[in-house]
């Protein structure tokens, strides 16, 4: 049995950013999951789901959700040429349709043309300009989060971290733009405001091993030792490796007489198999800090006996 403390599952879809593509990927899931539960289909499920999605558009060429169905299944292939050619064709049809638009920006940056994936997120952003609910749009995130993801390719740092703000603002605890926000800001010299949000990506998601991996080089570029070797023995224990980072954080907690570093320490101690020890830690990281969400959710846990 698996006795490792949980955290929270990380946000996020891997390529696709911040937010899902809307029904099409949802259509593309359910079709694929229906080819891999067939064993008596071809050894290449994906190949024999495109197969039959491609039937499915000829026999209805003017269906746009066939069109943007089978276009998230070519771009999920790698297929990005002939993404793009069925997004073109779902787009004639239909000029204003939103996760076509999306899409097409995806596609774009994928066959690495930003200015024209820009436009097509620019486009998702114009027509939400007076849209009451723009919260609630996913896409609208994603459209602000890839803009500044092209504008910081650019060299606009301000430009992008001005898009970042917004798609966070949509969507407050979305670590993936708090991370790119971090990289942005460190980018642009704003050590202080890089650090804050690396500090709150992993708040939300305290197995980012990507945000402790810049964490360690902004702090020890800007000579925050503590927090420098915090973020190295967290990545020692995201590798297993919990009783060589637990006296590195342990002499972290106690030099900066931080919450979150005490927290680390319990955590890399549970994992470890030290409950007692990774009790105290987590009580002395809520003595410091009532706030600390994840020691406080740890030591109930323990505690009370229960598993994560």
């Amino acid at each position: 049995m698996d006795t490792r403390p949980a955290v929270p599952p990380r946000m996020g879809l891997g390529w696709l950013g911040p937010v899902a593509a809307g029904a099409a990927l949802v259509a593309v899931a359910f079709f694929a999951a229906s080819y891999l539960s067939r064993p008596d289909e071809a050894a290449d499920p994906t190949a024999r789901l495109i197969a039959d999605l491609e039937d499915q558009v000829r026999a209805d060429p003017q269906n746009t959700d066939l069109r943007v169905v089978v276009a998230e299944a070519y771009l999920e292939a790698g297929r990005a040429e002939d993404a793009l050619a069925q997004y073109d064709e779902a787009l004639r049809l239909d000029p204003e349709r939103e996760d076509g638009l999306y899409g097409l920006g995806l596609t774009y940056r994928e066959l690495g043309q930003p200015d024209q994936a820009a436009a097509a997120f620019q486009a998702i952003i114009e027509a939400n300009k007076d849209n009451p609910n723009e919260a609630l749009n996913r896409r609208l995130q994603g459209a602000h989060f890839y803009q500044g993801l092209i504008l910081r390719d650019a060299g606009r740092y301000e430009d992008a971290i001005n898009e970042l703000r917004l798609a966070l603002g949509l969507n407050r605890s979305d670590a993936d733009t708090l991370f790119e926000l971090g990289k942005t800001f460190a980018l642009n010299g704003n050590t202080d405001d890089a650090i804050a949000a690396f500090d709150v990506t992993l708040a939300y998601v305290p197995d980012y091993r990507e945000a402790y991996v810049e964490l360690e080089k902004i702090a020890t570029a800007s000579g925050d030792q503590p927090r420098a070797a915090f973020a190295r023995a967290m990545l020692l224990v995201l590798d297993g490796k919990e009783e060589e980072a637990i006296p590195v954080l342990k002499q972290a907690a106690e030099q900066a007489e931080s919450a979150r570093y005490w927290w680390g320490l319990g955590y890399a101690q549970e994992r470890s198999g030290d409950e007692a020890g990774a009790i105290a830690a987590y009580r002395r990281a809520v003595e410091l800090n009532p706030g600390e969400l994840l020691a406080a959710e740890s030591l109930r846990r323990l505690q009370a006996g229960g598993e994560p």
